[in-house]
């Protein structure tokens, strides 16, 4: 299992840009879309270290 952090970084930014796009439409404030953006943004970094020490685990597991 690998972490492709480009690949994974541009499907991120994907996604959020279209929820941005729609929370804009429905009219959530810009302060309420940043939190959610900072958020949403240290659960990726969180997930990309959890996936890194996965990876290194299984290494010294082989």
């Amino acid at each position: 299992m690998s972490f492709n952090y480009g690949r994974e970084e541009k499907k991120w930014r994907l996604w959020k840009e279209a929820e941005e796009k729609q929370l804009r439409s429905l009219g959530v404030s810009e302060d309420t879309i940043a939190k959610l953006h900072t958020h949403d943004w240290a659960v990726f970094n969180s997930d990309r270290r959890y996936y890194r020490r996965l990876q290194d685990a299984g290494t010294y597991l082989e």
